[in-house]
């Protein structure tokens, strides 16, 4: 059994309302997202309400629909155009690194890869950057957007009062940024025009949506709110990630020297992210650990049971019509029963150490689903899961973004913390609003002479 936060192994249920139910076992995630699960998304997920979005979408056939218009963005024909879009933007990080060196700077690290991710998301959604790293200093309407997701915090657990809140109080505080946000967004898809030609060749993934929902009386509830989405789980999520990375990298600079050690190998392309995932399975395997120990949803994805039927999960029966939260954060950090020195940042345990998992359904960093098969994780000799509509659609271009920039880091830096630092701000001000918002990374940055 996956140990609670509570230090009782045997407690891996706790009721926290007449019906809702926090589940700490591994076991909950196939049970609320398997191929066979009747659960539908709770009532959180109309936070959006009127916008509608792909992620809000709590009914199997509206799922379903916006995500088959979602997968024109993601084919075999666009795709390696959008992977390309990143390489760019880290020449501009390397533009900015380069300056900190120059001017015997500090990098604010938190800083230049949120910048990273969310001019990458801009240009990935509506065509245009948010050219943060180009000025090295935050959009306006960035700014706002991650002033409005705090909401998300510490309102996350009452998600009515959310929908209170934007119906009857006035655009006053964060309700003023959230409002901003949406309309910019809203004036933002209104000068996207509907491709001329075959819309496989479209710059930026609005195009898709917006071809595919121009006969769509509510087109614009669900343009807006794919919109809004698309940005923020593409860019928090993605930030987050390459920046736990990078502080435990800076941490354990022995995986960075291993990292190091496999790009330099003759022949291995550090532009191409196929090739870094044949090539470098250190590398694979750190991102993969980065993913595990700092999640791109610390506590959110809840799940409600059908009207009909509830499931059971690790011996317990659950009720139907209950809200079931399964707290990723929690079930693949502590205790022994999922992970080895659980706490700890340990590559191997997903390449020369499988011992050091013991249960592999603790880790499920872009979800469950069902229809297809693909790889999750980079254990040698593991097996394939049932996964499909329900995983994060951008799945493969968050991964070709994160190896990449992570390859070029290693490849031409040394990194440390600065003087007196031990990067800890990033774990004592980590905040849960919705998508991980970690704390504040420093990092000095030396050119490698090799």
């Amino acid at each position: 059994m996956a140990s609670s936060p509570l230090g009782n192994p045997e407690l891996t249920n706790i009721l926290i309302g007449p019906s809702e139910i926090t589940v700490f076992h591994p076991d909950v995630y196939i049970a609320i997202d398997g191929p066979f699960t009747k659960c539908n998304k709770a009532e959180w997920y109309d936070l959006l309400h009127p916008n509608k979005a792909l992620v809000t979408a709590r009914t199997e056939v509206a799922h379903r629909t916006r995500r088959n218009q979602w997968s024109r963005g993601f084919s075999p024909k666009t795709l390696p155009h959008y992977k390309e879009q990143i390489l760019p933007l880290i020449d501009q990080l390397d533009n900015c690194i380069q300056t900190d060196i120059a001017t015997c700077r500090v990098s604010e690290v938190s800083d230049l890869f949120q910048w990273l991710a969310f001019d990458r998301m801009g240009k990935f959604v509506l065509g245009k950057s948010f050219n943060m790293l180009t000025n090295q200093n935050w959009h306006h309407i960035v700014v706002r957007l991650e002033k409005a997701l705090s909401i998300l915090g510490f309102l996350s657990p009452v998600p009515w009062l959310v929908q209170i809140a934007f119906r009857l109080l006035p655009p006053v505080w964060l309700l003023k940024d959230w409002a901003a946000m949406r309309g910019w967004c809203e004036n933002e898809l209104k000068e996207i025009e509907l491709p001329t030609t075959d819309s496989c060749q479209a710059p930026a993934l609005a195009h898709f949506l917006k071809y595919d929902s121009s006969n769509d009386n509510c087109y614009e509830d669900w343009l807006t709110g794919d919109a809004i989405l698309a940005i923020v789980a593409g860019s928090s999520p993605t930030g987050g990630v390459i920046l736990g990375l990078f502080y435990e990298l800076a941490k354990n600079p022995i995986h960075t020297e291993t990292i190091y050690g496999e790009i330099v190998q003759q022949g291995v392309n550090i532009l191409d992210s196929q090739d870094l995932a044949r090539r470098c399975p250190h590398l694979q395997a750190a991102i993969f650990e980065a993913m595990r120990l700092y999640p791109s949803l610390p506590t959110g994805g809840n799940r409600k049971t059908s009207s009909t039927e509830g499931i059971t999960n690790a011996g317990v029966y659950i009720l139907p019509e209950t809200t079931v939260v399964a707290p990723r954060f929690v079930i693949a950090r502590p205790g022994e029963d999922c992970f080895i020195d659980a706490n700890s940042f340990v590559p191997e345990r997903w390449t020369t150490r499988p011992e050091m998992v013991r249960n592999r359904a603790a880790m499920s960093p872009f979800g469950i689903g069902r229809c297809e098969t693909v790889w999750i994780g980079c254990c040698q000799g593991s097996d394939r899961s049932l996964l499909g509509h329900r995983t994060c659609p951008g799945k493969t271009l968050a991964m070709n973004d994160i190896m990449l920039v992570a390859a070029h880091l290693v490849r031409r830096y040394h990194f440390r913390f600065p003087l007196g630092e031990t990067g800890e701000t990033l774990i004592r001000c980590w905040r849960d609003h919705f998508t991980t918002h970690l704390g504040r990374l420093r990092l000095v940055f030396e050119m490698r002479k090799d």
